[in-house]
């Protein structure tokens, strides 16, 4: 059987992990946010100069942005931490009834 101090120490660095993956996928979507709103500002420029169309698109998707780093930086994340660990409960449970149900342990 594992130290459980070993233990935490893997959960917490599972967890570390996990967040700076977050904050790298959200600073990944900050990233193609401002790129895609710089092309759409150069197309509309370009295409229809006279109606000024661009910022609707960006503007919509800075709400979904803003959203994810809610989820991110904000209390967000532990919500969906506590939500992930009773689906991996659940799902635990659910493998365990059919390896009982197959005859194996």
């Amino acid at each position: 059987m594992s130290d459980p101090s070993s233990s935490d120490r893997a959960e917490a660095y599972r967890r570390a992990t996990e967040r700076v993956r977050a904050r790298l996928g959200f600073a990944g979507h900050a990233a193609v946010w401002a790129a895609v709103a710089i092309l759409l500002l150069i197309v509309n420029l370009i295409a229809s100069p006279d109606f000024i169309w661009f910022f609707w698109p960006a503007v919509f998707w800075l709400v979904a942005l803003a959203l994810h780093g809610w989820t991110v930086f904000g209390p967000g994340l532990p919500v969906i931490e506590r939500w992930r660990q009773r689906e991996a409960a659940r799902e635990l449970d659910r493998m365990r009834g059919q390896d009982n149900d197959t005859g194996e342990a």
